[in-house]
């Protein structure tokens, strides 16, 4: 069962086990009746790819016994199918905690979206590449395939009382597994069909199922031939659903949980026999989990549920952050709408238990704490001699050149990994803005080619978040993303189209959003500064250095003086003007 595309996981067959991956490729097997993590395993990524689904497997396998060579002894044993975004399948197996074999064939030329195990040792698998193939687990190789049409399938399920198949894409088609023909189809989503479950009252079968983009879950029933089938009813949910699980009760109701994305189960009581499929069906009750916190009350998300595998009227499911999970099974209570757990969060929990556990493990040991002289006689690895070193008492500056410390110097690549790594672990957002605030861009080289590839994809999300920030985090962001794509180029263009697309997506979208901004701003500032430099080139002007700027005149004397200075004027050039004719004249 495949959940979007963030994370994979399925219940075992008895439900005592729980395989989630993760977005880094870890595969987590927890125990649903003691909360404990029972294996982790971490495939090697550049030999091996992302896994894309998965499914539990009990695999049976006849051994000759030693006492008597006639008689065989059949042994089943529990594994993981695992499903490749290369195409292939890989076998998991729970007694070893390693991956034993892979399944012989061609396989799908893509990545496997969605796959199931009918119980009788064949395995369905649905790709990209538009085709469904069958798998041979005892012969561990690759049976049969077949085409279903143009349409990419993202689930798939099997109906056994009539032996075909429902395909879910944009609608859900209906394919018998003897003939390979399309037998119905169906139409009511409008993007792709992520989560498909089906089941069976007597002789009518049924299918559930809802999509990527949509807040409903169609149930359909599954008749004869036809074509553009809508659904029998609709279910209402608060956000998308991440999990179904279906249930008959003794009365021929039907129970279905859900988990949405946002953490909270929604349960439906649904009465087959009368269904109305006008009106859009509401949640039963709603069950949403919080922190018990003095302080602060935070909601606690809940990661998967199943009514099959729990104890009868009760729901089994889990809460926590996928690092630390905890199972519990409860009854609904179906008389109020809306039902709130306050539980302890998984990860205060865990860490309480380490605690404990060091306390005890310190009480239980004897320790002895050794006490020291002040005067020491440190030995070397010659010739000892028997003759006492009298102390010498070195200065502090000279100790301090010993020692080769540069109080300045930058901290080391290698401890900026493992700092990005514990916060990329911790999720502490404190840390990651230390480490993330580093200009220096050979520490960034040097951090990001040693930072392992299982950690590159929570690097890309925080710095998406960190580009939606103030202008130094974009800043920052932009650097570690741009030096991180030349640093893992080939592991990222390994990924795919599809991945790369999910990963860089929000990043690109931010990027182009600023940079239309831009214009606008370069604009802006265009305007802002020719007004700037007027209102300077006016300033200047006003403040010249001109002397004669203000004069001041008295009326009594200055009249008097310029006709004075007139009147002595005009005489004197009567007088130049009669010299002149005389000196003509001699």
């Amino acid at each position: 069962m495949a959940l979007l595309k963030q994370h994979v996981s399925e219940f075992s067959p008895d439900g005592k086990l729980l395989a989630v991956v993760n977005d880094q490729g870890i595969l987590k097997i927890w125990d649903t009746e003691t909360n404990e993590l029972k294996q982790e395993f971490t495939p090697n990524l550049h030999l091996s790819s992302k896994c894309s689904a998965l499914s539990w497997v009990p695999i049976s396998s006849q051994k000759q016994s030693k006492n008597d060579r006639k008689s065989l002894e059949r042994n089943t044993s529990l594994y993981i199918a695992l499903a490749s975004s290369t195409g292939g399948v890989s076998l998991y197996s729970y007694a070893l905690g390693k991956i034993e074999r892979d399944l012989n064939g061609e396989g799908h030329s893509g990545k496997i979206t969605s796959m199931f195990y009918d119980g009788k040792e064949t395995l369905y698998t649905s790709g990209e590449d538009c085709q469904v193939i069958s798998w041979n687990l005892r012969h561990e190789k690759q049976k049969s395939s077949f085409s279903i049409g143009n349409e990419r399938p993202h689930a798939i399920a099997h109906l056994p009382n009539s032996n075909n198949i429902i395909v879910g894409a944009r609608q859900l088609m209906v394919y018998s597994l003897e003939t390979q023909e399309l037998v119905q189809t169906f139409t009511g989503h409008t993007s792709e069909v992520t989560i498909l479950t089906s089941f069976s009252i007597e002789d009518t079968e049924y299918a559930v199922s809802a999509s990527k983009m949509e807040r409903i879950i169609c149930l359909w029933k599954i008749g004869k031939k036809g074509k553009n089938k809508a659904s029998t009813c609709t279910l209402l949910m608060e956000d998308i659903a991440h999990t179904l699980s279906c249930q008959l009760d003794d009365e021929g109701n039907l129970k279905l949980a859900s988990v949405t994305r946002s953490g909270v189960i929604h349960v439906y009581l649904i009465p087959l026999d009368n269904i109305k499929s006008e009106k859009p069906m509401k949640p039963k009750v709603t069950i949403e989990i919080a922190s018990d916190s003095a302080s602060v009350i935070q909601p606690i998300p809940a990661i998967a549920a199943s009514l099959e595998h729990a104890m009868k009227g009760q729901i089994l499911f889990c809460y926590g952050d996928r690092q630390f999970l905890t199972f519990e099974q409860i009854v609904p209570n179906y008389s109020e709408k809306l039902q709130v757990l306050v539980r302890t969060d998984p990860k205060t929990n865990f860490s309480k238990k380490k605690s404990l556990q060091t306390h005890d493990y310190g009480s239980s040991l004897k320790t002895i704490t050794p006490k020291i002289d002040r005067h020491v006689d440190y030995n070397t690895g010659g010739m000892v001699s028997r003759k006492k070193l009298k102390p010498v008492e070195m200065p502090f500056e000279s100790r301090l050149q010993n020692l080769n410390l540069n109080v300045g110097e930058k901290p080391e690549a290698q401890s900026k990994v493992q700092l990005l790594i514990q916060a990329l672990h911790s999720k502490d957002a404190s840390m990651l803005a230390m480490v993330l605030q580093t200009k220096d861009t050979k520490v960034i080289e040097m951090t990001l080619q040693r930072l392992p590839v299982q950690y590159v994809g929570s690097l890309v999300n925080e710095l998406t978040l960190m580009m939606q920030s103030k202008r130094i985090q974009v800043e920052s962001s932009a650097r570690w993303l741009k030096i991180l794509t030349q640093t893992h180029s080939s592991q990222l263009m390994a990924l795919g189209t599809d991945d790369l697309l999910n990963k860089f997506g929000p990043c690109i979208g931010m990027i182009e959003y600023r940079s239309n901004c831009l214009m606008e701003l370069s604009k802006l500032n265009g305007r802002l500064q020719l007004l700037v430099s007027q209102i300077k080139r006016n300033k200047e002007e006003d403040n010249l250095n001109n002397d004669n700027a203000l004069l001041y005149a008295d009326s009594d004397t200055s009249n008097s003086d310029m006709e004075e200075g007139m009147v002595g004027k005009s005489e004197s050039d009567g007088e130049w003007e009669e010299d002149d004719d005389e000196e003509m004249e001699s």
